[in-house]
């Protein structure tokens, strides 16, 4: 009998869906009491190269292009009475998919610690500085925003379906689990349960992450009235200005080691702070025209 499905939602990154689901394939506990269900957002020329390297993983089709409907699409099929959540840019730790399970015996829903990575340790890019230091902060997002990121997710199976499907065009893995939160579900953060994400490595791969969020987040927020225009400008405002407390961070995270790395990061934030700021502003601008 199958104890736990792994979920991973896929479009057009062959060669890291590979690597994942190698890392997936060398896990500490038996291969029977598990299945991986990779969710393809209809890649284009297809997933059978994959498919024919990876024969016991099972592969299914979300045909609504986005990860929400992905992991609907592989929840649909899962068999399992406890539910992984990856994505096909992680490498999962030979003891990830044991230390989650094990984490399940105390909470509902548990989040994983995520390890951000860099294509050379040794020559950090400004972007993957900063990445570094506030990506991927689970912890915090568990302990302090009562949400787990997707990258690193543990569900019993029977909390998943009280919950229900994952909402596409919203953060749908903060929406997803304060859904959970607010049905009287335990949410855990489980430091042993590891999987490492590689840093955006540039300007344009970052912009690209918080066009998106800043999307969700316009389609999640109430604005239909003055007040809440107001609040959004408000929020746009505090955005630009909330560089300077985070300096601290960039000062004393232990994730960097380098002089010159942490006065990267610092230049990374503070760009990329404004340019939201700006973003968000320019949004409600065009919207309300």
């Amino acid at each position: 009998m199958v104890e736990a499905s792994v979920i991973v939602p896929h479009y057009n990154q062959p060669a890291l869906l590979a690597f994942c689901l190698e890392s997936l394939e060398r896990q500490t506990i038996a291969r029977a009491r598990y299945e991986i269900i990779v969710a393809d957002n209809r890649t284009p020329g297809g997933v059978e190269a994959i498919r024919a390297r990876f024969p016991r993983v099972i592969f299914t089709t979300a045909e609504e292009r986005g990860a929400a409907p992905a992991r609907n699409a592989g929840l649909a099929v899962a068999r399992g009475a406890l539910i992984a959540f990856t994505d096909a840019d992680c490498i999962a730790a030979p003891d990830w998919l044991e230390t989650g399970i094990d984490a399940l015996g105390a909470a509902d829903l548990c989040g994983g610690r995520i390890l951000v990575t860099a294509a050379d340790e040794a020559r950090l890019s400004p972007v993957e500085a900063f990445e570094r230091v506030f990506a991927f902060r689970q912890r915090d997002y568990v302990e302090k925003k009562r949400f787990a990121a997707t990258a690193n997710l543990f569900a019993r199976r029977t909390a998943a379906d009280a919950i229900g499907p994952f909402t596409n065009g919203l953060s749908e893995d903060l929406d997803w689990c304060r859904r959970a939160v607010a049905l009287g579900f335990r949410l855990a953060f489980n430091d042993r349960s590891i999987v490492s994400h590689p840093a955006r490595r540039d300007w344009s791969e970052l912009v690209r992450k918080w066009d998106r969020i800043i999307l969700e987040r316009w389609n999640g927020f109430s604005r239909a009235s003055v007040r809440g225009r107001a609040l959004w400008l408000l929020l746009a405002a505090a955005t630009a200005l909330s560089a300077a407390p985070h300096l601290l961070r960039v000062a004393f995270s232990p994730e960097l080691v380098r002089l010159r790395d942490r006065a990267a990061a610092a230049g990374v934030l503070a760009r990329i702070r404004v340019w939201r700021a700006a973003r968000m502003t320019a949004l409600l601008t065009a919207r309300s025209a």
